[in-house]
């Protein structure tokens, strides 16, 4: 069987914003804690090999950010994509997502409370253990990494363990 691994990501922390919600950008710590981010995946992984974000521009940038804390030769083969359907997905959409999914084995999504912060929890909600850790939600920058047995298409809270959950620092 498989063994994969999925990184749900929130954003990092967004600017005030005056005018439409999609067009905000990070504040200046935003850009930083996506980059320690990037800089804590290039130490301790995993590092995806595909990435699918939300459009926004809070996202698109969270990205960058923390691809510029990763190596050169590790964000190189990226394959990056920027997804309509991501922008405040709910976890049901978020989980038709992952399910038509088919070549990453490292897959990280980038996108928004409270749809990433449930789908974690949804995930992680076969152990006790897993579920007390990710009862509190994702505050910006949060990570959480699962181990993922079997296709995606299979994706669910049976087939999923988690391994590490990280709020930015």
């Amino acid at each position: 069987m498989p063994r994969r691994r999925l990184i749900l990501m929130r954003h990092a922390t967004a600017a005030a914003g005056a005018g439409r919600d999609i067009d905000r950008p990070l504040n200046r710590r935003g850009l930083e804690e996506a980059q320690h981010v990037g800089e804590r995946l290039r130490a301790a992984g995993p590092l995806p090999d595909r990435v699918l974000a939300s459009n926004a521009r809070r996202c698109r940038e969270t990205w960058y950010a923390v691809s510029s804390g990763l190596a050169a030769e590790q964000r190189s083969g990226i394959a990056v994509e920027f997804e309509d359907r991501l922008y405040n997905a709910s976890t049901g959409t978020l989980l038709e997502i992952l399910h038509d999914e088919t070549a990453a084995e490292v897959l990280l999504v980038l996108a928004h409370n409270p749809g990433i912060s449930r789908l974690a929890f949804e995930l992680g909600g076969a152990n006790a253990e897993d579920e007390s850790v990710l009862r509190d939600g994702f505050a910006p920058a949060t990570l959480a990494v699962f181990e993922v047995s079997g296709e995606w298409r299979d994706l669910s809270a049976s087939a999923t363990r988690l391994e590490r959950f990280e709020r930015a620092d």
